[in-house]
């Protein structure tokens, strides 16, 4: 095991046993302690950790995808309307974008 991968398992043993004894003092309201404390969320966590303190980013990564896997149905119910306001997003950054192009060329 390489030194930076000991210190992103260390890093990450110490955030979950912080976040089951948060969990155990109920320092929460229940529907923050619902989602924060789901184990859908802990390859999410763990994936973070290593991405930020292993110079390997293949394990952090990997743990990364399995959370946003998990958490996929989710995701998918949050972005269902955001379909309703691509044509509207898309023409403002037209037209900003016109906009812009025409002051470069004034110039």
């Amino acid at each position: 095991m390489k030194n930076d991968n000991r210190l992103s398992w260390a890093i990450t043993l110490i955030f979950f046993g912080i976040l089951f004894l948060m969990e155990h003092l109920q320092l929460f309201p229940e529907q923050v302690r619902y989602f924060l404390f789901d184990f859908r969320n802990y390859p999410f966590y763990a994936g973070i950790i290593f991405l930020l303190t292993s110079k390997n980013y293949t394990i952090g990564i990997i743990l990364l995808s399995i959370g946003i896997l998990f958490r996929l149905s989710d995701i998918i119910r949050l972005t269902q309307n955001v379909s309703e306001f691509i044509w509207p997003a898309l023409l403002i950054a037209a037209g900003i974008v016109m906009l812009l192009g025409t002051k470069n060329r004034k110039r």
